[in-house]
């Protein structure tokens, strides 16, 4: 979509006064990671180390570090192999 564009009569170039409608849309993308990434590691803090579904001593602190870092892969990674398995 382009934008549209106005002439300022005094300097004589172009004006936008309008934002593009890929910006909303990527901000409203970026907005929902943030969200699920949000959810996720709040669903993380919650849980207790017996409901990792695994054997490892340190889950929900390893879980809780990579949430923390590997925004927002890890979320999607983490959703599909504990949350889903509730």
């Amino acid at each position: 979509m382009r934008s549209t564009e106005q002439v300022d009569p005094e300097i004589g170039c172009e004006i936008v006064t309008a934002i593009p409608a890929t910006l909303y849309t990527t901000v409203a993308v970026l907005a929902l990671f943030f969200a699920f990434w949000a959810v996720m590691l709040m669903d993380c803090l919650k849980r207790s180390k017996h409901e990792f579904h695994t054997e490892t001593e340190n889950a929900k602190r390893l879980w809780t570090v990579l949430l923390i870092v590997g925004i927002p892969w890890c979320s999607i990674i983490y959703f599909v192999t504990v949350k889903q398995k509730d």
